[in-house]
């Protein structure tokens, strides 16, 4: 059992209601737990244990937070980003997940405990190719059929932002999604197991089958000391940064190439882990990489690792709209706009059941792989929240271009000879019921550090970029040479009344065995 540290000591504190000088005893947990338990000391191991699972040197932060449940923190001023996911609470860490292939995938409502990682171990299961050893996940065997041939497609589809109460809330308006659930398996206990809940590292893990401690994907944005600048996971769409075989790469490599396969989404820190390392592994051949680019408003790749088909380069986004258009009343003047809108989810179906067709998908003995991310729902989700009508509607797009998609499967392989899974990288939460619960500015904290720690020179955070991250970097060095540690920021943290829990680095990697 670990000692446990000063601020740790504060949360038992907490918990007994004693008289501890300097440490609030007005901040019950409220809203959903995770788990079945509402003891603050259960939580705070839980959670540091979810944070050790994603500790990777020198690009985790040394700060780790969880919000208090019902708060989330967010960037000051920017009006698309007013819901913010990262934390370990229900709303972000319960994830959908089916299974669905007639003759490949056993129907039926499986409770079994599942993560991001077994997803992996499961599509190599239904290739039947053997695993590395970097995917701890497991396949999920108790759904698959025994079937005598292995699929000639699988379809793997992640719903960025979508929540598992998605399938209760809006069954009536998603035939595709609810055929899928009750003709297929649908895991009810799927949940995240780590920290923090948010896209790259989500992607990363689907892909690997891999801890994030071990495929290196820790954070959307991390801070690169050796040139002082913020770097995202995947710089100049390079496969680079992620530390572990794909199940793309492993597929890329025991087929010799001959398997099409395609990664496809909005995003490097979405598309680049679905697509792998393509021809950028050794012994691998390129694969289809198509990520959409916002600024050039259309799809773009990394020459050296993988290819983009002409058709699908030369297709734009602008062709869906002009200027003075609108969805929902909300005005449509660039791809940006456009990104949060149900009719994106068309152009880049447009574009998916192209390369299907003209790929030649599962028209030989030789299964391919599609995995695609579908990212408009956590753009919506930011912006107006999962209550929203903005949120229903691109549901009910979302679900009528999944069936276009199952629909072009069926064309190219037959009904049985495809399996489709659905799952998302991470939730979303709700509008703050203020004022228990509200809004919180990564600022804020930016400047309440500084001024308790360095108010002079206001230097001792090196970056708090990406709110998600739930992390910051800190020059250490500058904070003990001011008298203090990471212990003593964690523990001024956890007396914010929107602070639930605060780790220092050296705790994280302590359990993580680093």
């Amino acid at each position: 059992m670990r000692t446990l540290s000063p601020h740790s000591t504060a949360l038992l504190c907490l918990l007994a209601a004693a008289a501890c000088v300097g440490v609030p005893s007005d901040k019950p947990p409220s809203g959903s737990l995770p788990g079945t338990t509402d003891d603050r000391a259960t939580l705070n191991q839980q959670f540091l244990e979810m944070f050790a699972r994603a500790y990777y040197p020198g690009r985790s932060g040394q700060i780790m937070l969880v919000p208090e449940p019902g708060n989330f923190l967010l960037e000051p001023n920017d009006p698309f980003y007013q819901f913010m996911h990262g934390s370990p609470w229900d709303y972000d860490v319960e994830i959908p997940l089916i299974l669905h292939g007639q003759g490949h995938i056993r129907q039926g409502v499986f409770d079994a405990p599942v993560t991001h990682r077994d997803i992996a171990p499961t599509v190599a299961s239904l290739l039947d190719v053997p695993t590395p050893a970097t995917m701890s996940g497991t396949p999920l065997s108790a759904s698959l059929a025994n079937a005598e041939e292995p699929p000639r497609i699988v379809f793997v589809a992640v719903l960025d932002g979508a929540r598992r109460d998605f399938f209760d809330r809006f069954v009536a308006d998603l035939p595709t999604l609810n055929w899928l659930k009750n003709e297929g398996a649908w895991y009810s206990q799927a949940r995240i197991d780590y920290l923090p809940s948010l896209t790259s590292v989500g992607h990363a893990s689907i892909a690997t089958g891999a801890e994030p401690r071990v495929h290196g994907v820790v954070a959307n944005t991390m801070y690169d000391r050796r040139f002082a600048r913020p770097s995202g996971p995947f710089p100049d769409l390079s496969p680079a940064s992620l530390y572990a075989l794909t199940i793309a790469d492993l597929w890329n490599l025991n087929t010799q190439g001959d398997a099409v396969i395609i990664g496809q989404g909005t995003t490097a820190r979405a598309t680049i882990p679905m697509a792998g390392h393509g021809g950028c592994l050794v012994s691998a051949q390129s694969t289809i990489m198509a990520m959409f680019d916002g600024a050039f408003g259309g799809w773009v790749t990394n020459d050296e690792c993988y290819r983009l088909p002409s058709y699908v380069a030369n297709d734009k986004v602008a062709r869906l709209w002009q200027a003075g258009e609108t969805w929902l009343g909300h005005e449509i003047h660039d791809s940006s706009t456009l990104l949060r809108t149900g009719r994106f989810i068309t152009y880049q179906v447009d574009a998916l059941v192209s390369m299907i067709e003209q790929e030649q998908v599962g028209k030989d003995e030789v299964p391919d792989l599609i995995l695609a991310n579908f990212k408009t729902l956590d753009y919506i989700g930011h912006r107006w929240g999962p209550d929203s009508d903005e949120l229903a509607e691109a549901l009910r797009d979302l679900d009528r271009e999944l069936g276009r998609v199952i629909g072009a499967l069926e064309s190219a392989a037959g009904d049985n000879s495809f399996v489709t899974i659905i799952v998302s990288d991470h939730g979303t939460p709700g509008e703050p019921e203020e004022p228990e619960h509200a809004r919180y500015y990564i600022t804020d904290i930016i400047e309440a550090i500084h001024d308790r720690f360095d108010p002079t020179e206001r230097r001792v955070i090196l970056f708090y970029g990406d709110p998600a991250d739930n992390q910051f970097f800190v020059d250490r060095s500058r904070l003990e040479n001011l008298g203090f540690n990471l212990e003593s920021v964690a523990t001024y943290l956890e007396a914010l009344p929107y602070i639930f829990s605060a780790y220092t680095e050296d705790e994280v990697a302590a359990v993580s065995g680093r």
